[in-house]
């Protein structure tokens, strides 16, 4: 077995089309449309490479690229393994150490797997990086009814946009909407509520609904570090809950958390959601180890 890198995007996403990726990284990453799949394995090949195992009759066992989202930091996407072949730890360890050992020790390479769906955790103790959080995806099918402090919460007017732009701009800041494309958005469809408690702006909630699929995306919601713990973030979920299924011809609700504490996320379940998607994630920094 040897490995190399490719350079053809022809041979790269034949093999990725007929290939195991039932332990791949960031498998959502791949685009679906033709062009966003060919502009991302094309970017990989760029930078930081797309790596290859190869056996003795030099066809490709497994592959393994990555895509760059910031200076020295990359998602990993693959292992994408040949049908026929099992993984190894050993096998993977040394194509994942092809790929790191072609940028600076200080290069951070994330992972992200599909609790229960995806086999993961030997490849990613096999290189020695560190769990970082879960993404969970949750999703609600009804109104909880009676909503605490509805008094306090209230939709957006342009007197609150400098609190509501600053909490937003400390809360998110990667890869997120701007305040103004928040402000400018809404409509009908796209509702922003604010928590107001003693003349300040203690938290929001941002929600875009979508009749055609009856569904609502709750997409940002916050509270002050301030009045963290006392309950804002349920009342604001609590409230849109109640407004979306009570205004719209809607059958389910979602949103997403980042978090490492299960059981706060398990609070969630108090407000109706279920936990449809779990994503586990891993950070490999080789000057951390």
């Amino acid at each position: 077995m040897k490995i190399t890198q490719l350079n053809s995007y022809e041979q790269i996403v034949t093999f990725i089309n007929d290939a195991d990726y039932h332990s791949a990284s960031y498998l959502y990453k791949l685009p679906q449309a033709h062009e966003d799949v060919e502009a991302t394995i094309k970017q990989a090949i760029e930078d930081p490479g797309v790596f290859a195992q190869l056996d003795d009759q030099n066809d490709i066992v497994m592959l393994l690229l990555a895509f760059k989202y910031e200076d020295n930091k990359y998602k990993v996407i693959g292992p994408f393994v040949k049908k026929s072949v099992s993984l190894s730890k050993d096998d993977f360890k040394s194509l994942f150490a092809a790929l790191a050992q072609s940028k600076p020790d200080t290069a951070n390479f994330n992972f992200s797997f599909e609790e229960n769906e995806q086999a993961y955790a030997p490849y990613m103790k096999a290189i020695e990086a560190s769990y970082s959080f879960t993404d969970y995806h949750l999703i609600s099918t009804q109104d909880v009814g009676k909503v605490d402090h509805a008094q306090n919460i209230t939709e957006y007017r342009p007197a609150y946009y400098r609190s509501f732009k600053k909490l937003h701009d400390y809360t998110f800041k990667h890869d997120v909407m701007t305040t103004d494309e928040i402000t400018e958005s809404l409509d009908e469809y796209n509702k922003l509520f604010v928590f107001m408690s003693e003349g300040l702006l203690k938290g929001y909630l941002y929600i875009q609904i979508f009749p055609a699929t009856k569904r609502a995306e709750i997409k940002y919601f916050s509270s002050h570090a301030d009045y963290r713990f006392m309950g804002i973030a349920f009342d604001l979920l609590s409230y849109a809950l109640q407004f979306t299924f009570s205004n719209y011809n809607i059958e389910r609700v979602y949103f997403k958390i980042r978090s490492k504490n299960n059981t706060l996320v398990e609070r969630f379940h108090e407000l109706g959601f279920n936990i449809n998607y779990e994503y586990k994630k891993f950070k490999y920094v080789a000057a951390h180890l």
